[in-house]
């Protein structure tokens, strides 16, 4: 698995730890906590997406120079997009922080899980 095949496989398995760690705050804590962990994984899975839509989704040159500078200006859209994605998780959901960061982090485990996945293939 290569390219934006496993760029979709990231965002999928991203989904997946969302969806779980939004049940499990809920089911611990409540309907916010569920809906701040939701959130968190959003701010893991939007940037995600915005990355390899802006990488792998483009048109044109496939000179070197064009292809690593679709990589920074992906890399650093993503994280912009990250920090303003925690700044209104910070501000909607201050109280249920915990739970937000918990599932972002756990959705940051997509990442070498899905690749040591792609290399065992």
């Amino acid at each position: 698995m290569r390219g934006i095949g496993l760029a979709w496989a990231v965002c999928a398995a991203q989904v997946g730890i969302g969806l779980v760690a939004a049940l499990i705050a809920g089911m611990l804590d409540g309907p916010v906590a569920a809906l701040a962990a939701a959130y968190g994984g959003l701010v893991a899975i939007i940037p995600t997406l915005y990355f390899a839509l802006r990488v792998y989704a483009r048109r044109g040159s496939n000179e070197p120079r064009d292809i690593v500078g679709s990589f920074y200006r992906g890399e650093i859209g993503k994280m912009a997009l990250t920090a303003l994605m925690f700044f209104f998780g910070v501000v909607g959901f201050g109280e249920q922080f915990l739970a937000l960061l918990c599932a972002y982090l756990a959705c940051l485990v997509a990442y070498p899980a899905v690749w040591l996945l792609a290399r065992i293939d």
